[in-house]
């Protein structure tokens, strides 16, 4: 406590005054904060329904299967909706109860979703089996779900 005193003493006026304010409106900014994670939330509705749409007319599959096709560019944003890739990664390894490697997953993924088949699958997956937790590696570079422990 005697530390953040001596922090707030080497504050200026103006620099207290700044503090004060954003304490004063954080509740604006958390309410703006809360507006656009629900615009984002139906952005990504909005982009599932034109994925679905699009994805029954011939054309666009014809498109789609060729070599620069990617129903991502069919969409607004052109990004995939948040999660997306979590969800997949762990339903093919959950599915396949055994280690796999990141690019089995994404080969899966990509045979699911051949609109998704991106230069930048692979690295999407590898990146979410590094950095979440509920994933381990083995010796051989595969990686399998952790098995929950019981307390």
């Amino acid at each position: 406590m005697e530390k953040e005193m001596d922090s707030l003493g080497k504050l200026d006026v103006e620099a207290l005054k700044q503090l004060v304010a954003l304490k004063e409106n954080s509740g604006k900014l958390n309410r703006l904060e809360t507006k656009r994670q629900r615009l984002r939330d139906e952005l990504d509705k909005v982009e599932d329904h034109i994925r679905e749409f699009l994805s029954q007319y011939p054309e666009v599959q014809g498109y789609l299967s060729s070599a620069s096709g990617s129903m991502r560019r069919l969409t607004p944003s052109g990004r995939r909706p948040r999660g997306w890739i979590r969800s997949q990664v762990e339903e093919i390894i959950g599915e396949a109860g055994m280690p796999m490697t990141p690019a089995e997953v994404r080969d899966e993924i990509a045979r699911r979703h051949p609109e998704e088949a991106t230069k930048n699958l692979y690295l999407a997956v590898f990146q979410h089996l590094r950095r979440h937790e509920e994933f381990d590696q083995d010796e051989k570079g595969r990686w399998k779900m952790k098995s929950e422990q019981p307390a």
